[in-house]
């Protein structure tokens, strides 16, 4: 039996707006994990700055070092005290045809990727999520060229659910 395609005209009104999605919320320990990736990266940047400590022609290298592990310090409570705002905004949603991901807190990013335009579908884990018992699900959309949304902070049941899922879907997309 052939299954019948429609091409019905679309209102504004009656259009699902992503912005309008029940998103569904990543897991709670991926916030010690950003928490972790952003000590990292302040640690790191700050024993850098440590190295200005080795210009001996630098004649006021002891004030500027002081001053960069300051703002750095600044840098790195606010970024902690932001970070469970951002995280709280990260979230995905999935519909008949699609999946939706939602992350940033400044600049808030809304991707949706059809299924028909899904290329590849994979489930990872880094070093840090490895500890923390996450994954993360990489999509390549074939719409774009070389584009990769990730989805992370997922348990690793629900992270080979939505696998399964987008795999199931988009055999069916062809139907």
């Amino acid at each position: 039996m052939a299954h019948l395609m429609t091409n019905k005209q679309l209102t504004i009104d009656n259009i699902d707006c992503v912005e309008n999605l029940h998103y569904t919320p990543l897991e709670g320990k991926y916030l010690k994990v950003l928490y972790v990736k952003t000590l990292f990266i302040y640690l790191a940047f700050m024993v850098l700055a440590l190295f200005l400590l080795l210009a001996d022609t630098f004649n006021y290298r002891y004030l500027t070092v002081v001053g960069m592990e300051g703002v750095l310090l600044i840098a790195l409570v606010v970024n902690f005290f932001l970070l469970p705002k951002a995280f709280a905004y990260k979230g995905f949603a999935i519909r008949e045809h699609d999946i939706t991901y939602r992350s940033g807190l400044f600049f808030p990013s809304v991707t949706t990727i059809p299924f028909c335009k899904i290329q590849q579908v994979s489930v990872r884990q880094n070093l840090i999520t490895r500890m923390f018992g996450l994954y993360t699900i990489d999509i390549v959309n074939g719409a774009q060229l070389l584009a990769n949304t990730s989805i992370p902070g997922l348990a690793e049941e629900k992270a080979n659910e939505i696998k399964v899922l987008i795999i199931e879907s988009i055999r069916n997309e062809g139907k």
